[in-house]
């Protein structure tokens, strides 16, 4: 993806900075992060001529098993209606309980 077309600015501090584009431009694949019982999923939120919105959320499971502290950095994907072309990809997170 071209420098410039990724906005992360709202994204946590150390979270990844990195997507890039399928060769047809109608799949995202974003570097993610999760950790311990943690899972990351992508959900695109909009999708105009200008740019496309995605929120990268961290699901944990609510359980009384023990979690490791690691952290993990897998690649999520998101489908898009259109190719991306020039449009802005910006990328939020969101921590969520099940």
């Amino acid at each position: 993806m071209p420098p410039g077309q990724l906005n992360t600015s709202a994204l946590p501090e150390g979270y990844p900075h990195e997507a890039s584009v399928s060769s047809d431009g109608k799949t995202l694949l974003i570097k993610a992060q999760e950790g311990g019982c943690g899972r990351a999923s992508a959900e695109p939120k909009e999708q105009s001529g200008q740019q496309v919105v995605v929120n990268l959320v961290e699901t944990t499971a609510q359980t009384s098993q023990m979690c490791t502290m690691d952290i993990r950095y897998p690649t999520v994907s998101v489908q898009l209606g259109e190719p991306l072309g020039d449009r802005t990809v910006v990328l939020h997170s969101e921590q969520r309980k099940k």
